[in-house]
């Protein structure tokens, strides 16, 4: 063995290159095992999709005896309001024509119906366009009455002839 010019031993070329060896190697495995992590991963991701899951389009509001003639209920959550009246009932939508935004139910206004809280909207009370930069009525629902009596809006089916639910 050499003494470098410092006092340290001098490493020899062969051992330069057996370091290099290691070091690839080393380099090598880790580059395979990421890759095979990721590759495990990704199929596992694969088996277990993601699904997201909506709330039922057709859903029950309750009884007939829970809406009273003259009554305007909004079902929370639902984006709708049910509105009986001597003649039947119906399901109006509270979603915002113009930009979606949840209209509000308005109580001490005999014309305006509904009135959109972000941009200035409003409605009467059957969801007729009265002001704002809405550029369609509010839609209907479809509505009907189940074998056990209960009242059930679906929301997938608009209403355009505006027919109501006659209880």
């Amino acid at each position: 063995m050499e003494l470098n010019h410092c006092g340290g031993a001098a490493t020899m070329p062969g051992d330069v290159d057996e370091g290099r060896r290691k070091f690839v190697k080393k380099v090598t495995v880790a580059t395979l095992a990421l890759g095979v992590g990721g590759v495990a991963l990704q199929t596992g991701r694969f088996l277990n999709p993601n699904v997201l899951y909506e709330p039922a389009r057709a859903f029950k509001v309750g009884e007939l005896a829970s809406f009273p003639i003259g009554s305007r209920i909004v079902i929370e959550g639902r984006g709708v309001e049910i509105v009986r009246e001597r003649e039947g009932m119906h399901a109006v939508s509270l979603v915002c024509t113009h930009l979606g935004c949840l209209v509000k139910p308005v109580e001490n206004n005999p014309d305006v119906g509904y009135a959109c809280p972000c941009h200035g909207s409003t409605f009467a009370l059957k969801g007729e366009v009265l002001g704002g930069p809405a550029p369609k009525d509010l839609p209907w629902y479809e509505m009907y009455m189940d074998h056990t009596g209960a009242i059930v809006v679906d929301t997938s089916k608009v209403n355009r002839e505006r027919t109501k639910l006659v209880v």
